[in-house]
C-alpha cells in the first residue's frame, strides 16, 4: 500500500474515490443454483435470500461468492458444502461455467458482488469489527472515555464501483460511531430509582444481542429461579454469558433489573447491559462529550480524506482477485464538469443576473411580481408590538423588491384548537397569502388552556385555498432587530416564499441547457415496517425553474400501485401543464427519488398516455461520494456547481452546495453530493447533470442558501410531508409552492 498520498496528488478537484490495481479484464466463474430443502415460501424475498446464502457460502468456503440473479450464485472456486441461510438449509448445485466482462452492465453487477465478498476478507479483523460493509468500525477508541461513560470509534461505509473498462473504485465514507465505556452496574446503585434509559446487551460479555428500555428493579437476583425461563437464571446463561463473568455474578448474586424489550419484559444482570449509545441519550447523560462528538463528526474535507487514506492503507490485497487499492484520490472513469461556467443563469428584476438568489433579490428585485395581491398578517393579541414592526417591514421590503403588496393585520386570541378554526373569517376576501405569527415551539405548553396554533392555522387556511408562511415569535423578533442592517436571510427566505405563494416568480433560470420542457419529481413512499408501498408524490417544475403544481396520494384499495399513481399524476399535472401553456408537451424528464430500477416498469406504464420523449433518471441522495479541492497541501471545500460525469455508465455526481455560500471557516463539514443514474431517454447524462444543478438553485423558500437537490425532488418530498401532516387532503392538486 502506498503512503504519503499528499506528495503524489496533483492540485485539483477530486472525488473521494481510491483506485484499485490492476484493472480487471475478464473474470471466469462457476455458477450455482441454490437448492433449498423444503423450498421457500411464496412470500419469501428471493433476492434477499440469495444475498444471505451468498454470504454464508462465502463464510463456509473461505472464498468470494456473489449473487447471479435470483437463487443463483457465482464463485471463482468450487462450492460444495451446505449452509444455513435465513433458517433454511441451502446446497449449491453447479450449473455451469461463465466468463464475465466488466463492459457488460449485467455482468459488471455480478463482478461487483464478488469484489464486495473479497473486500470483506481484506479488512483486518484485528483492527476492525463489522458484519456488513456499510458499517466497518475501528476497534480503538478515537476520543472520549476516561471520566466519560462514552467514547467514539471511527466508522466506515464502503461501496464498490466498477468502470466499464474494469477499473475497481472504492468509496469510503467515514464518520464516528458512539460507544459506551461502562456497563450498567458501574452507573447505578441497587435499590435506587432507575432512569428510563435505553440499554443494550454488553457484547463483550454476553453473546445474545438485545435492546430495550429499563423498566425498574426486578424482585429477582442472579441465582434465583425464573418462572418465565423455567430454570435458575445463572444456569440459563451458561454458554451465552462469558464464563469468567458468569462465575463472578454467581458469587456476587446481584439484584437484576427489568428490561422492556418491546414484546416482553425480561430480567437481566446490570453487568450484562450497557447504555444504548444514541445521540439523544448521550446528550442527556454527558453534554460535554455530546458536544465534542457533534463537532468532531462534522469533518472538514482534509480530515475526512486523511481518515479514508488511513483505512485504505490498512487493507490487504483482495484475495482471489489480487487487487490493491492506492490511498490517493482518483477521478478515474469520470470527466470533470464545471456547470456554472463562470456565469450565473439566474435572472431577477429587469433581466438582471446574480449568482446568489438573496443577493439578486436585494439588488434587482423579483423577476415577476404577483400583480395586485394582498398579504394578511395574523398575530396573537399579546404580540401587538411585534406585529406593528413586522407588518411595516414586510410592506417596505416587498416594495423594495418591486413586488408591492397590500397588507392587513389581524389579531387572534391564543386558546384551544377549536378557537383557531374560524380565524380565517376575519380575513379580507382578496387575501392571497397569510404570514402567521405564532409562539415558539413548546411555548404554549407553559400556559394552561393554550394549545399551539401552528398546525391548526396552517391546515384551516389551506383548506380555504389560502397558503401560509409561518413565523415563530423569536424568528420575528430576530428579523426585526436585524433589519437595521438590511433584510436578514430569514426575512429574505420568508418573503421570497410569500411572493411565490401569491403567484409571482422571485427569480428563474435563463436558458437552461437541453430541450426538456418540464421536469417531474417523483417520490414513492414505503412503509418502514412492512416495506410495502404506502403513497407517492410528484411535482412539476417548468424549464425556467418556476413551480407549476404538485400532488401527493396514498394507496387506495384495488390500485395497481405504482403505475396508477403515476398515471394520475400525468392526468392531473402533466396534461394540465400542457393545456395551460397551450403547447404540446414533447420533452419531459422524470427525476425518480431513489434507485431508479425500483418500480421502473410501473413508472413506464404510468407514463404510457404521454406522447412525448421522456428521460427517466434516478436521484440518489444518501451516501454518495464527497467532492473537495486539493490545493497541493490540503483538501478544502470545493465550489458548488461542479460535477463528475461517467458517460459509459450514464451516471453523474453533482456537487450542488459549496463555495461561495460556505467556506473553509464555516466548519459545516464536507458538503454532500447527489448521484444521477440515467435509466432511459434522449438526453445525455452531462446535460441532465447540468439541468439538475441549475434546478437546485431555484428553491423559492431558501434564497439565502440553495438546496443541494433539484427542486422537482425537493418539492415532491415537501408535498408528501404536507399531506402526511394533514394540511391538505391526499389526491388534491397543490397549485404553486404552498408547501414551502
Amino acid at each position: 500500500m502506498q503512503k504519503n498520498w499528499r506528495a503524489l496528488t496533483d492540485p485539483g478537484v477530486y472525488l473521494f474515490h481510491v483506485e484499485g490495481r490492476p484493472r480487471l479484464q475478464e473474470v471466469s466463474v462457476n455458477r450455482y443454483r441454490l437448492s433449498v430443502e423444503g423450498g421457500l415460501d411464496r412470500q419469501q424475498d428471493r433476492h434477499a435470500f440469495t444475498q444471505s446464502a451468498a454470504y454464508w457460502l462465502d463464510q463456509e468456503h473461505g472464498t468470494p461468492v456473489g449473487g447471479s440473479g435470483e437463487m443463483h450464485v457465482i464463485s471463482m472456486t468450487e462450492l460444495s458444502r451446505t449452509v444455513t441461510a435465513k433458517d433454511h438449509e441451502v446446497t449449491p448445485e453447479k450449473v455451469g461455467e461463465r466468463t464475465l466482462s466488466p463492459s457488460d452492465p449485467g455482468e459488471r453487477a455480478q463482478i461487483k458482488g464478488l469484489i464486495q465478498s473479497s473486500l470483506r476478507r481484506a479488512i483486518p479483523d484485528s483492527r476492525y469489527s463489522f458484519q456488513f460493509l456499510d458499517e466497518v468500525v475501528r476497534r480503538d477508541i478515537e476520543f472520549g472515555g476516561g471520566e466519560s461513560d462514552f467514547g467514539a470509534r471511527r466508522k466506515h461505509s464502503l461501496k464498490i464501483h466498477i468502470t466499464a473498462d474494469g477499473v475497481v473504485l472504492l468509496q469510503v465514507r467515514v464518520g464516528y460511531s458512539l460507544a459506551t465505556m461502562s456497563s450498567l452496574d458501574e452507573m447505578v446503585t441497587a435499590g435506587k430509582e432507575l432512569p428510563s434509559w435505553r440499554v443494550e446487551h454488553n457484547s463483550e460479555v454476553y453473546s445474545n444481542s438485545g435492546t430495550g428500555q429499563l423498566a425498574g428493579w426486578s424482585d429477582l437476583h442472579y441465582n434465583d429461579w425464573s418462572d418465565s425461563l423455567g430454570e435458575v437464571i445463572s444456569e440459563y446463561q451458561e454458554g451465552v454469558m462469558k464464563e469468567e463473568v458468569r462465575k463472578e455474578l454467581i458469587e456476587q448474586n446481584p439484584r437484576l433489573v427489568e428490561v422492556d424489550y418491546g414484546g416482553f419484559t425480561g430480567d437481566q444482570a446490570p453487568r450484562a447491559l450497557t447504555l444504548s449509545p444514541r445521540t439523544e441519550q448521550v446528550k442527556e447523560q454527558d453534554w460535554d462529550f455530546h458536544d465534542q462528538f457533534t463537532t468532531r463528526r462534522a469533518m472538514e474535507p482534509d480530515e475526512r480524506f486523511e481518515l479514508v487514506a488511513d483505512f485504505v492503507d490498512d487493507l490487504a490485497t483482495l484475495p482471489g482477485l489480487d487487487i490493491d487499492f492506492e490511498s490517493s484520490p482518483s477521478n478515474y472513469g469520470f470527466e470533470y464538469v464545471n456547470m456554472r461556467e463562470g456565469q450565473s443563469r439566474l435572472i431577477y428584476g429587469d433581466g438582471n443576473h446574480a449568482s446568489k438568489p438573496s443577493t439578486g433579490l436585494k439588488r434587482h428585485g423579483v423577476y415577476s411580481p404577483p400583480g395586485e395581491y394582498r398579504v394578511g398578517v395574523l398575530y396573537p393579541s399579546d404580540f401587538e408590538e411585534i406585529h406593528q414592526d413586522l407588518i411595516g417591514l414586510i410592506a417596505k421590503t416587498l416594495a423594495q423588491w418591486e413586488a408591492p403588496a397590500g397588507t392587513s393585520g389581524y389579531s387572534y386570541e391564543l386558546g384551544s384548537l377549536s378557537e383557531y378554526g374560524d380565524i380565517y373569517q376575519q380575513l379580507r376576501d382578496d387575501t392571497d397569502v397569510v404570514v402567521a405569527l405564532v409562539p415558539d415551539k413548546g411555548a404554549a405548553d407553559d400556559f394552561p388552556g393554550v394549545e399551539d396554533p401552528y398546525d391548526e392555522l396552517k391546515r384551516t387556511l389551506m383548506r380555504k385555498n389560502i397558503p401560509t408562511q409561518m413565523l415563530q415569535k423569536s424568528t420575528a423578533q430576530r428579523v426585526i432587530n436585524m433589519s437595521r442592517k438590511g433584510a436578514s436571510d430569514e426575512l429574505v427566505n420568508t418573503l421570497s416564499a410569500v411572493v411565490a405563494k401569491a403567484g409571482g416568480t422571485p427569480w428563474q433560470i435563463d436558458e437552461l441547457p437541453g430541450e426538456t420542457q418540464a421536469f417531474m419529481g417523483l417520490d414513492v413512499t414505503r412503509d418502514q415496517e412492512t416495506g410495502q408501498h404506502s403513497g407517492a408524490s410528484a411535482s412539476i417544475v417548468m424549464r425556467d425553474g418556476s413551480t407549476f403544481a404538485a400532488e401527493s396520494t396514498t394507496q387506495q384499495a384495488g390500485e395497481k400501485f405504482v403505475s396508477d399513481q403515476v398515471a394520475k399524476f400525468v392526468r392531473d399535472l402533466v396534461f394540465d401543464f400542457a393545456d395551460e401553456r397551450d403547447e404540446p408537451l414533447e420533452r419531459l424528464t422524470v427525476f425518480r427519488d431513489g434507485k431508479v430500477h425500483e418500480d421502473i416498469e410501473a413508472v413506464r406504464e404510468g407514463l404510457d398516455a404521454l406522447d412525448a420523449e421522456i428521460d427517466i433518471v434516478g436521484v440518489r441522495k444518501r451516501g454518495q461520494s464527497r467532492v473537495a479541492e486539493f490545493d497541493g497541501r490540503e483538501f478544502r471545500i470545493a465550489d458548488k456547481g461542479i460535477g463528475f460525469v461517467d458517460s459509459d455508465r450514464d451516471q453523474a455526481i453533482v456537487h450542488a452546495f459549496g463555495k461561495p455560500e460556505i467556506d473553509d471557516d464555516n466548519h459545516v463539514g464536507t458538503p454532500r453530493t447527489f448521484r444521477l443514474v440515467k435509466d432511459s431517454g434522449p438526453t445525455d447524462i452531462e446535460t441532465l447533470a447540468r439541468q439538475s444543478f441549475w434546478l437546485s438553485e431555484v428553491h423559492y423558500g431558501s434564497p439565502a442558501r440553495s438546496t443541494r437537490l433539484p427542486v422537482p425532488i425537493k418539492y415532491a418530498d415537501a408535498a408528501a410531508k404536507y399531506v402526511s401532516d394533514g394540511y391538505i387532503d391526499p389526491g388534491r392538486v397543490i397549485r404553486g409552492p404552498a408547501y414551502l
